[in-house]
């Protein structure tokens, strides 16, 4: 019996070694008064960020970008593809009114399809940059709807009149002169017939019809994960062009109109799409900051004050 208590002793003891000599926490001492190895646990604080898988490289931190680096991409480089992308914009713009400025209606199909197109890829190729704004009344929306920041309003909009002015000197520099002249270097007129008061109303109706699909498709915070939003805003642009182009010029955008005006030297009613598509804008932003926006963005707040999981008596 004390043979086999001894073996059962002895048979732990070389448990407790072979756990003692894998593991570095503890420390094997010889008393002198005693041949038997002592088995005293040392206290060690471990870092959980010094371990590391076997086979697997100690984590490195990430390599910090200058502070000249962060500035750019945060504040410049947004400006830069504001006014890279009004510049092929108005260019595509003022080029597609040359060519069919006598065409009749297939001319305004053109020019709203052609618009909505380069529209599209712009918004597809720079939005994820600057978000594509390419309009001051977009860039005024969109601030007002709470999705950008008020302080890069003014660079976005001297990043959009630069462009528009560099594609309509691109234009002029293009097409001869005789066609030039005919098509106004794509400048907008106010139609036949049309008061200057009409083509206002016009461009608000027309410009809230757009904006308010940008609100709605890319600012609200329920509805901008729709994956067709781009597309909407595209098709709103053309939608703006075929109803406002023969009347108001549907022009939707005041750069779009700054640029041809001051390469040609047209200015007659020009504040039209100024006053008109900041107005719509104003009013597609109210509309939406009040009644459409979702409960974190909406300025009154309309709530259901019963529960959802409140019963109720049929």
């Amino acid at each position: 019996m004390s043979g086999t208590v001894q073996a059962e002793n002895l048979q732990q003891t070389t448990r407790k070694e072979d756990y003692a000599y894998q593991n570095s926490a503890y420390d094997h001492t010889t008393s002198p008064a005693d041949t038997a190895v002592q088995l005293r646990c040392v206290r060690q604080s471990v870092s959980i960020s010094s371990l590391t898988t076997i086979g697997q490289d100690a984590p490195q931190e990430p390599a910090r970008d200058p502070p000249g680096a962060r500035l750019y991409g945060a504040y410049v480089l947004p400006c830069v593809a504001e006014y890279v992308g009004m510049t092929l914009f108005v260019f595509v713009i003022c080029m597609v009114s040359a060519y069919g400025s006598t065409a009749g209606p297939a001319w305004l199909l053109g020019v709203s399809l052609t618009t909505a197109f380069a529209f599209f890829c712009l918004l597809v190729g720079i939005g994820p940059i600057s978000g594509a704004h390419l309009n001051p009344a977009v860039t005024m929306v969109i601030t007002l709807g709470g999705d950008f920041n008020p302080f890069m309003g003014i660079p976005y909009v001297i990043a959009q009149l630069a462009g528009s002015v560099t594609g309509a000197v691109l234009t002029k520099v293009i097409l001869p002169s005789s066609t030039y002249s005919l098509c106004l270097g794509g400048a907008h007129s106010v139609g036949p017939g049309v008061t200057a008061g009409g083509a206002i109303l016009c461009e608000v109706l027309i410009t809230c019809f757009l904006t308010l699909t940008i609100l709605m498709c890319g600012v609200d915070s329920v509805n901008r994960q729709q994956p067709l939003a781009a597309l909407a805003v595209a098709l709103a642009v053309v939608v703006g062009i075929m109803c406002g182009g023969p009347f108001s010029g549907g022009s939707m955008n005041p750069a779009r109109a700054f640029g041809p005006a001051v390469a040609a030297g047209v200015w007659k009613d020009h504040y039209v799409w100024w006053v008109g598509p900041l107005l719509g804008g104003l009013l597609s932003a109210g509309i939406y900051r009040i009644l459409l926006a979702s409960e974190d963005r909406r300025v009154i707040l309309w709530r259901n004050n019963v529960k959802k999981d409140t019963p109720t008596t049929g």
